[in-house]
C-alpha cells in the first residue's frame, strides 16, 4: 500500500507539473497574443527606431561640426596669410606707374635729374616694403611662356628666339607668398 501510494503521488506530481507547464505555455501564448502586448512591442519598436534616427542625426551633426571647425581654421589661416591681397594688388598700380616714369626718363636734362633720383628711391623703398610682406615680382624675360604665371598680350616673330619664349615684359607679375597675385603681361615669340 505504501508503494502504491507513493506511485500515485508521483503520478499526481507529474500530472500537476505537466498541467503547470501547459498552463504556463498557454498563459505565455496568451500574453504574446494579447493586444496590449502587441501594442507595447510596436511602441518599443518605434522607440528603438526613433532612437536610432536620433543617434544617426547626432553622428551627422558631430561630423558637420568637425568639418565646419576644420574649414573655419583653414579660412582663418588663409585670411591671416593673404590679408594683404587686395591692398597689395592696388599698390602694384603705383609700382607700375613709378616704373613707367623711369622708362620714359629724359636723359641730359639736369633739372629733372634729382626728380628721377627721387622716383628711383621711392620705387626702391616701395619694392623693399612689398618684399618684406612676401610680395615678389615675376619678371619672366627670356623664360618659356607659362600660362599659369603669364598672360600673353601678343605674339611676335623673332627668328633668333625659340617659340613660346617671352620676348618682352609689358607689365611684371607678382606673387603673394605662394599664391599668384597678378600674372605678368608678356609678348611671346611665335
Amino acid at each position: 500500500m505504501n508503494e502504491t501510494s507513493e506511485h500515485d503521488k508521483t503520478n499526481k506530481s507529474l500530472e500537476e507539473s505537466e498541467q503547470l507547464l501547459i498552463a504556463s505555455e498557454i498563459s505565455e501564448q496568451m500574453v504574446l497574443d494579447h493586444p496590449s502586448y502587441k501594442q507595447l512591442a510596436d511602441q518599443l519598436s518605434q522607440v528603438e527606431q526613433k532612437s536610432q534616427e536620433h543617434w544617426n542625426n547626432w553622428l551627422l551633426a558631430q561630423a558637420e561640426l568637425e568639418n565646419l571647425k576644420r574649414r573655419t581654421e583653414r579660412e582663418v589661416a588663409n585670411a591671416h596669410k593673404y590679408a594683404l591681397d587686395k591692398f597689395a594688388y592696388e599698390i602694384l598700380t603705383v609700382v607700375d606707374n613709378l616704373e613707367r616714369s623711369l622708362v620714359t626718363k629724359i636723359s641730359g636734362n639736369e633739372a629733372l635729374k634729382d626728380f628721377y633720383v627721387g622716383i628711383e628711391l621711392t620705387l626702391k623703398s616701395l619694392l623693399e616694403i612689398l618684399q618684406k610682406f612676401g610680395i615678389t615680382p615675376i619678371n619672366p624675360l627670356g623664360e618659356m611662356f607659362d600660362p599659369e604665371k603669364h598672360t600673353a598680350v601678343t605674339t611676335k616673330e623673332d627668328p633668333a628666339a625659340k617659340p613660346s619664349v617671352v620676348l618682352e615684359v609689358v607689365q611684371k607679375g607678382y606673387w603673394l607668398k605662394d599664391r599668384l597675385l597678378r600674372p605678368a603681361l608678356v609678348v611671346v615669340a611665335k
